[in-house]
């Protein structure tokens, strides 16, 4: 034999439900809101310092593969 379910336990069911909902929406936000953020940020940033970080970071890894290069033979 089944359980039979009170109106109140589908009450509480849907409840819970509702809540986990709930706090999936609000993390989903929440990560939406911190990425508007990060492109809000870069977007503000200086154009030159922003271009120069590039170019660091394009050399820098430039140079580990020719390290690497090097080191391989």
């Amino acid at each position: 034999m089944q359980p039979v379910r009170t109106p109140r336990g589908d009450d509480k069911a849907a409840q819970i439900q509702s809540s986990q909902i709930q706090s999936q929406l609000e993390r989903s936000v929440a990560a939406a809101l911190r990425t508007i953020a990060a492109v809000q940020a870069e977007r503000s940033a200086p154009p030159v310092r922003s271009a120069r970080l590039r170019l660091a970071t394009v050399y820098g890894v430039t140079r580990l593969q020719r390290r690497r290069e090097r080191e391989a033979l």
